[in-house]
């Protein structure tokens, strides 16, 4: 993770900087669980807060589903009840018309889902669909949504 300030140098008449929050967040196996866990745990965290628009979005999302068990239809719609909870917090989610699609018979994409941790279902018998995406942080260091979002998705990375 990479985190960025906004310090510089102040010349006359220049307003004062604002320090920020820079950095992005690869999430490669997100499950149903995960979706859920963050439903109930995103509006605890955030209370009242909302971050400011564009501070945290949603990209790069490559889906992984178990072709005899859910159609593509289907792992859309799960795919997109996973990052609702992401919406409702006030990320910006990339356009469904975006999103990249695999079925688990489809070996040359692996690379959509590299980590250590298993990504093939075939390695996970109890999953149906994988998700993989980016959260880019962009935020005010004293942006309260943003910071609440940050921490449930590092939440994310430590199961």
């Amino acid at each position: 993770m990479t985190h960025h300030t906004g310090r510089h140098a102040m010349w006359p008449g220049q307003m004062k900087s604002e320090r920020r929050v820079r950095t992005s967040i690869y999430l490669p196996r997100l499950t149903v669980a995960d979706g859920e866990w963050l439903a109930k745990t995103l509006p605890a965290l955030q209370r009242n807060a909302r971050p400011e628009p564009h501070a945290i979005q949603v990209e790069d999302i490559a889906l992984r589903y178990r072709s005899g068990r859910l159609g593509i239809a289907d792992a859309l719609d799960a795919t997109s009840t996973l990052l609702a909870p992401f919406a409702a917090a006030g990320a910006m989610i990339e356009h469904r018309g975006e999103w990249y699609i695999s079925d688990d018979d489809d070996d040359d994409h692996d690379d959509l889902f590299e980590t250590e941790q298993p990504t093939r279902l075939s390695e996970m018998p109890s999953e149906d669909l994988l998700v993989s995406a980016r959260v880019i942080v962009d935020a005010a260091a004293s942006d309260a949504g943003a910071a609440a979002l940050y921490w449930a998705v590092l939440g994310l990375t430590s199961w």
